[in-house]
């Protein structure tokens, strides 16, 4: 199809769908990095001694990637649904995200 079709609209709501998750991690950064560090009495205890910084790092690398990744991989399959029945590629990629979210927080509760 031409630029205007289900190709291009799905195209356009997965970059929605991507800046909805990148406002989301941008939220969660500059929260946890405006905290201010405890002071550092004990550094007995692994990661203890981190910073709110660091260790959002160190939860972004090691929790976020797959999460990430998994989050992006169902958006992509509820896009490729959602955007045949949706005119708007905003509206699409919006409820795709939703969508995807909603679906990734139902598996990870149903795991544990």
């Amino acid at each position: 199809m031409d630029q205007h079709g289900v190709r291009g609209r799905y195209g356009r709501s997965m970059a929605v769908a991507s800046g909805w998750y990148g406002t989301a991690i941008a939220a969660v950064a500059v929260g946890t990095t405006s905290v201010p560090s405890a002071p550092r009495d004990d550094c007995a205890a692994w990661f203890s001694c981190l910073s709110p910084g660091e260790s959002l790092v160190f939860v972004g690398l090691v929790w976020g990637t797959p999460v990430l990744l998994g989050l992006l991989g169902v958006t992509a399959l509820v896009a490729a649904l959602v955007v045949r029945v949706l005119p708007s590629a905003v509206l699409a990629g919006t409820t795709s995200a939703a969508l995807g979210v909603g679906v990734c927080a139902a598996v990870y509760l149903g795991r544990s």
